[in-house]
């Protein structure tokens, strides 16, 4: 990991950036027909994402998201979306583990979860926790469907 990711103002770059931009955001319904799909959403706020994941043979081919997000929601989904994609679903269950953990401020291994440290504080604002789990919550229950 980057001593960069350090930085405070080069992590809410990376927030921004994720979430003015996802890369995984899909754009059109039609190329997601095979894919898995799960929703998560917050009773407490806005969001609401939906997750499509494509799994062939125990790896994770592709994911993509929709849906209502704050900039910690969308960007983490978008995060980990890149992430995990090429990893088996094993792999991608580990990686997912671990950022929960680190949500919920357990100790981690911070070079497991790349870009994802940047939420690593997350867990000191209680209302934002939430925030930071439910794209990644949909990504996980759609990669176990069928499991």
């Amino acid at each position: 990991m980057s001593n960069n990711l350090d930085d405070t103002d080069i992590r809410r770059q990376i927030i921004i950036d994720h979430y003015e931009n996802p890369q995984n955001r899909i754009k059109n319904k039609t190329q997601i027909k095979d894919y898995k799909k799960s929703n998560s959403s917050s009773p407490s706020c806005i969001d609401n994402i939906n997750a499509y994941v494509k799994v062939d043979k125990n790896i994770v081919i592709d994911i993509k998201f929709d849906g209502l997000g704050c900039a910690i929601a969308t960007s983490s989904t978008d995060i980990m979306s890149q992430l995990i994609k090429n990893k088996t679903i094993d792999e991608a269950n580990k990686i997912i583990a671990e950022y929960l953990s680190m949500i919920d401020g357990k100790k981690i291994n911070k070079k497991k979860l790349s870009e994802l440290v940047v939420f690593e504080n997350v867990n000191k604002q209680m209302n934002r926790i939430r925030c930071a789990k439910v794209g990644i919550e949909a990504i996980q229950a759609a990669i176990n469907k069928d499991k």
